[in-house]
């Protein structure tokens, strides 16, 4: 796949509220994760692919024709993959820009079966400047801190993650709120508990890499505490 920089993924997506208002679509709120959430903070300058988070499956449905139905000039998202279960929890898709070919990832709820969009990220999302004109087609920026978190449980690519994870320290985050929100996916679903020594290995390896900081070593003490709780 090839990457898509943080100016690509500006005008893609405002080719998408384009796209809207041309087809007379409802207001569709996407939550940006990742990568493509690091690249239009600014953190990043290019990612290989758009993860993007909708609450519920009349949400997926209205992105879905956003992305598939033609409109002439404007990007027709080709679906490459679409999990069979027809869940409003957990359900994903993948889709592959027609011509610069980088993927956008579409997940209901749940990403990777794994950790949840809950209301507190909701509530801590923000619409980025470049989007605040946007009407149909809203985009929503969850927080540095609930990216932090999803790159200790979701993260595949151990050193490219890793990168991403010291970015976001040297950024600033508030590990309260880390902590806080951990312990309610954990009241949501008490079977992520399992993920909890894989956070722990990451934490380690960012550690070695990044030093002592004070609200990480907070955060790998509380981490150490409900791991001995296992």
């Amino acid at each position: 796949m090839d990457k898509v920089t943080r100016e690509r993924i500006v005008s893609e997506l405002h080719l998408l509220e384009e796209k809207a208002k041309l087809l007379g679509a409802e207001p569709l709120r996407a939550y940006l994760i990742g990568g493509g959430n690091l690249a239009l903070r600014g953190l990043k300058s290019a990612t290989k692919d758009i993860d993007i988070v909708v609450l519920g499956r009349e949400q997926f449905t209205l992105l879905q024709s956003l992305l598939e139905t033609p409109v002439p000039r404007l990007p027709i998202y080709r679906r490459v993959y679409r999990s069979q279960w027809e869940y409003d929890l957990g359900m994903t898709a993948r889709y592959e820009h027609p011509v610069e070919k980088f993927s956008l990832d579409v997940f209901v709820e749940r990403i990777l079966n794994k950790l949840y969009l809950s209301e507190g990220m909701v509530a801590r999302a923000e619409v980025p400047g470049e989007f605040s004109s946007h009407e149909l087609f809203e985009i929503y920026l969850v927080s540095k801190e609930d990216i932090f978190l999803f790159k200790t449980i979701t993260s595949i690519e151990r050193v490219r993650d890793v990168e991403d994870l010291v970015m976001l320290v040297e950024a600033g985050l508030d590990f309260e709120i880390i902590i806080q929100e951990l312990k309610n996916q954990l009241s949501m679903d008490n079977s992520l508990r399992i993920l909890i020594p894989g956070i722990l290995d990451r934490i380690d390896v960012l550690m070695e890499q990044i030093g002592t900081v004070k609200g990480l070593v907070h955060f790998k003490e509380y981490l150490e505490e409900a791991n001995e709780s296992l």
